[in-house]
């Protein structure tokens, strides 16, 4: 996601990671409930931040594993 306090950190979209990653096998899982989220949240229940990142529905970050295709 965009940082509105930082313009150098810019989101980059799942479509983006596969296309600058031609010929790669890639293996992407969304992960980290949004910040601004577990900010507001985690002072109150630790238990809800660990629920709502359990649905992934208000994930924001990418982790993968990007392998080069063998030619």
């Amino acid at each position: 996601m965009d940082n509105p306090k930082n313009p150098d950190v810019r989101g980059v979209k799942k479509k983006e990671i596969y296309e600058l990653f031609p010929n790669c096998d890639i293996l992407l899982k969304r992960i980290t409930l949004a910040p601004p989220i577990t900010r507001c949240l985690a002072p109150h229940s630790w238990l809800a931040c660990y629920f709502l990142e359990k649905l992934k529905i208000f994930n924001t970050h990418y982790m993968g594993i990007i392998k080069k295709l063998k030619s």
